[in-house]
């Protein structure tokens, strides 16, 4: 009777314990789940050291000037032509847009002189002789008392006459500072040209198929970027130079005008005493 009630207790003990040993086994030895078996490991990437070996296979990644300038494409040729346009109108107003080619103080005594002895013959060849905004402003202003009289001198139509030479002289300069402003609405415009063009060419070869190589049309990125930050290179001086070589033309007309008006005044007392 004990050992039937024996065997009767140790048959369910031993049921459990086979039915909790691959649980057992599986949390041991296999924790994954089914279906997520893990990556096969791959080898670590060699760590670059500092020694410098390899340098001559290895990229550095830095593009120069003239590199810079072909990735750019076909507008970069005609924004160079910009640049250099740019250039030259810098130097030529630099030269001229000085004092001496407008109230030279010479020629502003010396015609002081004429005019405190009202002769007008002696100053209007001075005036005749001297290639500058006073004197083709006075040789204007001489011409038009000679026909006309003293009693002009304080009407506005010598005034006019005055400013219409000093317009007449400096009507080309006038046009050469606007060329700034011309270049520098242009160079953007035609970075922007040069930009589309690229994207064009990048968005051509991205339908053809080249989604798996970037680098088929990184050159059409290249000719896109590098056009627009030209464009604005070359403007941003341009606009810069048209404003203070205009502010310095309107500086100088001023005094030539101021110089002018300041003869006439010396030949008015002249002639009313």
């Amino acid at each position: 009777m004990k050992l039937k009630t024996f065997i009767h207790g140790i048959l369910p003990l031993l049921a459990f314990s086979l039915f909790l040993a691959p649980v057992h086994a599986q949390d041991e030895f296999d924790i994954s789940l089914p279906g997520d078996e893990a990556p096969a490991s791959t080898p670590a990437a060699p760590v670059a050291d500092d020694s410098g070996a390899g340098e001559g296979t290895a990229s550095s990644g830095e593009v120069n000037l003239l590199e810079m300038i072909q990735a750019g494409g076909w507008s970069m040729w005609i924004l160079g032509t910009f640049s250099i346009a740019v250039i030259g109108l810098l130097i030529y107003c630099l030269i001229d847009l000085q004092r001496k080619n407008f109230v030279p103080e010479q020629l502003l005594m010396a015609m002081t002189g004429d005019m405190e002895n009202a002769d007008l013959e002696s100053a209007s060849h001075k005036a005749a002789t001297s290639p500058n905004c006073l004197g083709g402003v006075m040789q204007a202003a001489i011409h038009f008392i000679a026909e006309r009289g003293y009693e002009t001198l304080d009407t506005e139509k010598l005034e006019e006459t005055m400013a219409a030479a000093s317009r007449k002289f400096n009507r080309g300069r006038v046009r050469t500072i606007n060329y700034f402003s011309v270049l520098a609405q242009a160079a953007p415009m035609m970075g922007l040209l040069g930009t589309v063009s690229g994207m064009i060419g990048a968005f051509a070869k991205l339908s053809s198929g080249g989604t798996g190589d970037p680098s088929k049309f990184a050159g059409n990125i290249s000719e896109a970027l590098i056009t627009t930050a030209s464009g604005l290179v070359v403007a941003l001086p341009a606009i810069f130079c048209y404003f203070i070589f205009r502010d310095r033309l309107q500086q100088l007309v001023a005094e030539t005008d101021e110089a002018a008006e300041e003869l006439m005044n010396v030949l008015r007392r002249t002639v009313s005493q």
